[in-house]
């Protein structure tokens, strides 16, 4: 019985931060008011935080979002030109780097090396074959 007095005597009331184990008062190295007449722990207002976040990545979205897409209608382009060139009638090796021209046959497109001001075909692009195999348009 007389153990247990000495234990309610050593116990510390409930507003007070002890640490038993350091057998010290820890009030001040606590990061939050442990009394009542401690500063008032405020809460942030967070949603203008997450209202200026969904603003910011909404956008950075977005422009990625019309980057793919740009990047789409180019390799959609690319494509079709390639396909385009490809289908058409040649009989000679195309060089990369060099540019060649695409006129309308009787029943199919053909390249040809002439440029369009030395005959009178319906020309319809000029293309040059990249390192790729790939036909890109030529402004002519």
């Amino acid at each position: 019985m007389f153990a247990k007095r000495v234990e309610l005597k050593k116990k510390k009331p409930d507003n007070v931060v002890w640490d038993e184990k350091q057998e010290e008062y820890i009030a001040r190295l606590l990061p939050y008011a442990s009394q009542a007449s401690g500063p008032v722990i405020k809460i942030p207002n967070v949603d203008a935080f997450k209202q200026k976040g969904v603003e910011k990545v909404s956008k950075q979205f977005q422009t990625e979002l019309e980057e793919l897409k740009d990047k789409i209608k180019d390799f959609v382009k690319t494509a079709s030109d390639t396909q385009k060139v490809y289908t058409a009638k040649f009989k000679f090796e195309p060089l990369v780097g060099e540019t060649y021209y695409l006129y309308e046959g009787d029943q199919e497109d053909y390249l040809s090396l002439i440029a369009p001001n030395q005959w009178k075909k319906k020309f319809l692009g000029a293309y040059r074959l990249s390192s790729e195999y790939k036909w890109e348009r030529v402004e002519w």
